[in-house]
């Protein structure tokens, strides 16, 4: 019914209402008079928020009035553009693996299955990823991000990493996914003193050692809020017990509780002990793994809630597209001891420093302050240092003495400016340079000031510097003699291409490494600690010497540095020319080369003395790991490595030597320590536990392969990207100018200041957005040729800022409507546009999508998709349009959508979910109405001492607790059933008129030039018979696709003879059909797909369907040289050219 107050036209439901009495454009859904007053009550059209007014004849005159009934004068070119932002906006939800086109990834099946099949299941994501070592747990948890972001889930992440690999992880989230983080700890905390650099900051890594020891970070790291955290090497929030909880895992308990999406990753989740994998889980879901029950349960069905792991074996390649064979995806890893022996004079020299280093070390036991700590922390190292290389021992011990000389000359001074210097607990964990800056300080600590101490340890510091300058003076040492000869054995010197890493845990060692090789006459690069980041094209720096190895360099001489983020898979040769005494560090370095991308088996030569004590030690570890290699890794796919952490900690090592070093161990009880502790059946109980009953040990290949083919049809393609961007220039103001014809590299310049707002708003989602842009690609191939490119696609806030506002502008002419001619159409037809989500009872968004209701004149109606606005031509201004809009009711139009489409997505959204809610409610079930069973016992035992008249005076308090207890459990136990009960019960929501469009018969259709490209349906289906007659013939299964605009007819698979529900190949066909021969035509929607698609996009033209059809096959179509019709938006190619591509492929099917 109108309703209208004097003086202004009427108002009815479904109108559009807009001006500043409003926050937002508003649909009317009800109004009616109150006296002289207006009342409204409409829905707002970008919140969905109700908004109720009453509305005077004068304030209804300052509103703009878009009546449902549109007049159809917008603008074609603008609506076109609205619908296609709308659709990039939302292309997430028809690419089944969308961030693959917007990240510098190419991910592995493991890596798709684990973000795709698991995570983006949830609308609330908790998930313990615990895949063996180099899965590429920063690609998934990348791959995450982006697409959490994009959706508009998350704007705030934290990411908790080990110290040393926060730069790794900030570099692979730059380089792959362009996204900022800012690295928080010490040195950030003290510049933000009175501020919370948490909060100030959206993308931030800490580290976990750091954050969970130091109060005032933790304190205010609590105080902030996050949208997402991810947790790396998460086992260090391992607890012991219920009651026993490490500083770690009460920062876990609260960073879970902080967040609703939270992510935690490790490569070892368990050490083979249920109780305390359980309390690990209970991080993600305390109601879920509340009962080791719960778990028990999991172990039997062989599958938990919110747990993924895969073991190597499981992580494949995908099949080589030629000959269709599997290969794993990590090379062997062969590791060898090389033994050698220190000559007599150099066995002198070390039996001196034992000798010194035992006495220093010894006094330094007896003083259990900080400084005598330090003290024997620093005679441990000067062992290393031996162990490392005379020169480095060497120097460390020059250093010492001038420090000791500094303090003999003025004590008193000393005494004043000392700082008692501390080795941090997780100094094990920190980056090399911030090892090396506490060594530095710790070198300068003296046992004792007194000046006849000094002179002392001065005079014998002295000797060793001596004697150590007089074995250098040789140029003979044996541990440089062994590394020649093995190098030589390998044929560094005979291969110029052939790649050797080598590391050392020294930086002295390193320059005397670098010195002895460049006069051997190699080329040489290096990597240490005091070298910045850096990137490709910066000298000195890491990254640059990551690309100097690659290119033009044969060795790589490089400390822990390069164990931290660099990536060397290009090289397969790694010596160890000392040994780190942390385990974690070894696996790390081995890392760098051992890792997806390796080709060759890799082989690491870890150098080790035999007359040496420490050698012993360490020739006794690396025999033991060999044994228990060939009993439980055979293959040499590093397991046994990957675990040894857990086993044998990263500081016992050191420690069991430290106290050798002070006479309370000997060398043959640290051995047999060592044959104690790194022991196969502790190995075992980790890599062969029942818990490893959980882990997956092949992937569903074959369905990752299938839905990797069909996600290239829907995949968003530079060339889409490239053309809208280029498009809304007209409403934005930008300009792209094209750098060289088709290269498509474009000069944008200043950004209009309309965008600015925009682009301050988008912050927070996709960073920030400059005010000037030089040279962008839409395609990321193009970087390759120059990284310097700015790369723009969804995600990047230049170009949300340029589909947000191409959005808004639009909104007149979405709202009027438009005219658009189609040159296959015969009769008029209506399309209105729909937006609509699926929302689960928790107000949820899972699901929101674009739908085009098709009307025509004889009433019928049919779903479209979105891009049937690619495949049909804007028509002039003034295009009228027919009579009779009464007959299309929006009721009648919506109820369509509903019966034919909407009910079936939610059906299918309510089956994905059903399985994931059945287990998770199962194991609530399980573990709360366990632990309430034992509170219910518990109880029992206390009323019955109660009525005994037990006089326990805690009795009744008890009482009271477990009454509490018990209430508490049973309020958790309803509330998480609600809630799941909420998830399951998904519901059709939002459905919101988005906009209306006549599409006509184009004028054209009948002209000479043009009737011959016209579509016949009587002769197409002919064609299409006939195509799907002939696939079928040969095997393959094909699926109609005719009526949803996807630039082709069809979908052809070859399916896996052993799984009918996954196809091994798939063809996308576009059918062409001809009543005899002639030129065939694509419309600018088919066109854009066959060249997104390429090879995957066939042609089947059908000639001679009045008599005889004949089937020419061209593959990859878009490259035969099409001539553009701009008039109609169509493609078209002569038919000599058509049967000559098929007869070259000797493709033609009679």
């Amino acid at each position: 019914m109108d309703m209208t107050l004097q003086g202004n036209p009427p108002i009815n439901p479904h109108d559009i209402l807009h001006g500043t009495l409003f926050p937002e454009p508003i649909e009317v859904i009800v109004s009616f008079n109150i006296g002289n007053s207006l009342k409204v009550v409409g829905k707002g059209l970008r919140t969905g928020s109700v908004h109720e007014r009453i509305l005077s004849p004068e304030s209804l005159s300052q509103l703009e009035i878009i009546p449902s009934k549109p007049p159809f004068d917008g603008d074609a070119h603008r609506f076109r553009l609205g619908i296609e932002a709308m659709r990039l906006g939302l292309a997430y939800e028809y690419d089944p693996y969308f961030t693959l086109s917007i990240a510098r990834v190419d991910p592995l099946p493991h890596q798709l299955e684990a973000v795709y099949d698991y995570f983006l299941k949830s609308p609330r994501i908790r998930f313990l990823l615990a895949d063996d070592p180099g899965a590429g747990k920063t690609i998934m948890a990348g791959l995450l991000i982006k697409e959490l972001k994009i959706r508009g889930l998350v704007s705030r992440v934290l990411l908790v990493t080990p110290a040393n690999l926060t730069f790794q992880w900030q570099r692979e989230m730059k380089d792959r996914f362009r996204e900022n983080f800012e690295i928080v700890r010490s040195d950030v905390l003290r510049a933000t003193y009175g501020a919370n650099p948490w909060q100030e900051k959206n993308q931030v890594i800490t580290s976990l050692s750091w954050v969970s020891v130091i109060e005032d970070a933790k304190e205010s790291l609590l105080r902030s809020h996050w949208d997402l955290i991810v947790v790396d090497e998460a086992h260090k929030m391992s607890a012991y017990s219920q009651d026993k909880k490490t500083l770690a895992y009460q920062l876990g308990e609260s960073l879970s509780q902080m967040t609703d999406h939270f992510l935690l990753m490790t490569a070892t989740p368990h050490k083979g002990d249920p109780d305390n994998f359980r309390l690990f889980l209970e991080l993600l879901d305390r109601d879920v793994y509340g009962d080791i029950k719960s778990l028990e349960e999991a172990m039997k069905r062989h599958n938990a809630p919110f747990y993924l792991r895969r073991v190597k074996e499981a992580l494949v390649l995908f099949p080589d597209p030629e000959t269709g064979e599997v290969k794993t995806l990590f090379t062997k890893r062969n590791v060898n001891t090389t033994e050698f022996q220190i000559d007599d004079e150099e066995w002198e020299f070390y039996n001196e420093l034992t000798h010194y280093v035992e006495e220093q070390s010894v006094r330094a036991a007896s003083d259990e302050s900080a400084r005598g700590r330090a003290v024997g922390f620093i005679m441990a190292l000067l062992q290393r240092r031996f162990a490392s290389s005379i020169y480095a021992v060497r120097r460390t011990l020059e250093r010492m003495k001038e420090s000791r000389e500094k303090i003999l000359s003025n004590p008193e001074a000393y005494k004043r400016q000392y700082v008692m210097r501390r080795i941090p607990d997780e100094f094990y964990e920190l980056p090399e340079e911030e090892q090396q800056e506490i060594i530095s300080d710790l070198e300068r600590e003296v046992p004792s000031t007194d000046p006849a101490v000094l002179r002392q340890d001065i005079h014998e510091l002295k000797k060793l510097i001596d004697h150590a300058q007089i074995l250098e003076k040789r140029e003979i040492e044996s541990k440089l003699n062994k590394l020649r000869e093995v190098i030589a054995q390998h044929g560094i010197f005979n291969d110029p291409k052939m790649k050797l890493l080598l590391f050392t845990e020294h930086k002295d060692t390193l320059d005397f490494l670098v010195e002895k090789l460049r006069n051997w006459g190699l080329k040489v690069t290096q990597i240490h600690g005091s070298m910045k980041i850096g990137d490709r094209d910066t000298p000195n720096t890491r990254i640059y010497a990551e690309r100097e190895f690659r290119e033009d360099c044969q060795v790589m001489v490089a400390t822990e540095a390069a164990g931290e983020g660099i990536n060397l898979q290009f090289c397969w040769f790694m010596i160890n020319y000392d040994i780190p005494w942390n385990p974690m560090r070894l696996e790390q370095r081995m890392g760098r080369i051992h890792r997806y991308g390796q080709e060759k088996d890799c082989l690491i030569i870890n150098f080790v003395s035999t007359n040496t004590r420490e050698g012993r030690v360490l020739q006794q570890l690396f025999a033991r790991i060999r044994e228990i290699e060939n009993d439980l890794d055979p293959a040499r796919t590093g397991k046994v490595f990957n675990v040894l952490g857990e086993i044998f900690p990263a500081n016992q090592l050191e420690r069991m030597v430290r106290d050798m070093y002070a006479r309370n161990l000997t060398e043959d009880v640290i051995k047999s320590r060592i044959v104690e502790q790194v022991d196969i059946e502790r190995f075992r109980r980790i890599t062969s536990s029942t818990l490893e009953g959980l882990a997956k040990r092949e992937l569903n290949l074959s369905s990752i392969v299938s839905k990797s083919a069909e996600a290239k049809e829907r995949r968003l393609v530079p060339e889409v990207i490239e053309d809208f961007f280029i498009q809304a220039g007209s409403i934005t103001g930008i300009v792209p100018r094209e750098m060289k014809k088709d290269g498509h590299i474009f000069k944008v310049g200043r950004v209009p200041r309309n965008l600015w707002p925009i682009g301050q708003r988008l912050e927070p989602r996709f960073g920030k957005l400059s005010h000037e842009y030089k040279n962008v690609v839409f395609d990321k191939k193009l970087l390759a040729t120059d990284p310097t490119l700015e790369w723009v696609t969804p995600g990047h806030v230049l170009f949300e800022a340029v589909r947000e506002h191409t959005f808004t502008e639009s909104q007149t002419d979405l709202r009027h409507g438009a005219v658009f001619y189609d040159l296959h159409r015969t009769k008029p037809a209506k399309l209105d546009v729909f937006s609509a989500a699926i929302r689960d009872g928790r107000g949820n968004i899972l699901h929101k999508r674009l739908f085009v209701v098709e009307s025509g004149i004889d009433g019928q109606m049919v779903v479209r998709q979105p891009t049937i606005f690619l495949d049909i031509t804007p028509a002039p201004g003034g295009t009228s349009v027919p009579d009779g809009q009464e007959m299309y009711s929006r009721e009648n139009i919506e109820k369509t959508l509903i019966d034919t489409t909407l009910q079936q997505f939610l059906q299918e959204i309510v089956q994905q979910r059903k399985k994931e809610l059945d287990i998770i409610t199962r194991h609530v079930d399980i573990s709360l109405r366990e632990l309430i069973h034992r509170q219910n016992m518990r109880m029992a035992e206390l009323w019955e001492s109660q009525q005994r008249g037990d006089a326990n005076p805690l009795l009744a308090a008890n009482i009271k607790t477990t009454e509490d207890r018990i209430l508490e459990l049973t309020e958790r136990f309803e509330r998480r059933v609600q809630e799941l009960s909420q998830e399951r019960n998904c519901s059709i929501a939002d459905i919101q008129h988005e906009g209306s469009a006549w599409v006509l018969p184009h004028p054209e259709r009948s002209s000479p030039g043009i009737a011959p490209m016209v579509r016949d349906d009587e002769i197409e289906q002919i064609a299409i018979k006939a195509v799907i007659a002939a696939e079928e013939a040969r095997g393959w299964h094909v699926q109609s696709v005719e009526k949803e605009n996807r630039g082709f007819d069809l979908i052809s698979r070859r399916l896996h003879p052993e799984d009918p529900q996954t196809a091994i190949e798939v063809r996308f066909i576009e059918v062409k059909g001809r009543v005899a021969v002639g030129e065939v035509a694509l419309s600018s929607n088919e066109y854009k797909t066959a060249e997104r698609l390429k090879k995957d996009y066939w042609l089947y033209v059908v000639y001679n369907c009045g008599t005889s059809p004949q089937i020419h096959l061209i593959q990859d179509p878009a490259r035969l040289g099409w001539e553009p019709l701009i008039k109609i938006e169509h493609y078209h190619i002569g038919s000599d050219k058509i049967i000559k591509a098929a007869e070259e492929k000797t493709q033609l099917i009679r």
